[in-house]
């Protein structure tokens, strides 16, 4: 895919979410994201006076170190826990909402759309991201002491676990399973670009209301493009 191919998936799916079909799932998947995120960075505020304390009882030995510290636990909590939370939340409506998608698209795909499966994604993506931030918080210990540079590579990893786990909740609708594995494969770059932008829309304010719909829709989209252009038998 090209530059142009990712431009017209983004306006396809934008123009997608405030489709009269798509619209009421989508509002009522926002205020719920607006809930958690509300939750989440309240806990996030009432959490930041504890550092000050730390900071009193050092006399200010540790203020540096301590502040790069704060940096790097909230921005990795928050790739941590946002996307799966908000996820888990929205889930109820993500697969009937990649189902409408379908069907704007022209496919009359069998309606076998769950209101669990996006609950279940949510939770396997907040296994993964745990075992991911496990993982970079070796890294930083070990091997990498640039706290940015690791905050970037949980990003990354962030973006490799939605995409994984948002594609399947498309593929499933469209392959069978021994075709799922074969087709993430054949379009793993692709599929893992579209995850990343994905984790970017998690992170910035506004966007992140509306990202697991948003998220779905381009998926769903971007799986029936590649389709189209690559022949495997469903």
């Amino acid at each position: 895919m090209n530059i142009f191919d990712y431009k017209e998936t983004i306006i396809f799916s934008i123009k997608a979410l405030f489709h009269k079909s798509i619209l009421k799932l989508s509002i009522i998947s926002l205020l719920l994201s607006f809930v958690i995120l509300s939750c989440v960075l309240f806990a996030f505020w009432n959490a930041f006076p504890s550092i000050q304390w730390i900071k009193v009882i050092f006399w200010g030995v540790f203020n540096d170190l301590l502040n790069s510290i704060w940096i790097f636990i909230i921005s990795t909590l928050f790739i941590l826990l946002y996307p799966p939370l908000s996820t888990i939340i929205s889930g109820f409506y993500l697969d009937p909402i990649s189902h409408k998608v379908n069907l704007l698209l022209g496919n009359k795909y069998k309606d076998n759309s769950s209101h669990i499966s996006g609950i279940i994604t949510g939770i396997r993506i907040l296994g993964l991201s745990t075992l991911s931030f496990i993982l970079v918080l070796l890294l930083k210990w070990t091997l990498i002491s640039n706290i940015y540079l690791v905050i970037f590579l949980q990003f990354l990893a962030s973006g490799y676990i939605i995409g994984k786990e948002y594609y399947e909740i498309v593929a499933l609708k469209i392959f069978t399973y021994e075709k799922i594995s074969l087709f993430r494969k054949k379009n793993f770059l692709i599929l893992n670009i579209a995850g990343v932008f994905s984790a970017f829309l998690f992170i910035v304010p506004i966007l992140n209301l509306i990202a697991p719909m948003l998220t779905i829709i381009m998926m769903t989209s971007l799986v029936d493009s590649l389709n189209k252009n690559y022949s495997i038998k469903k």
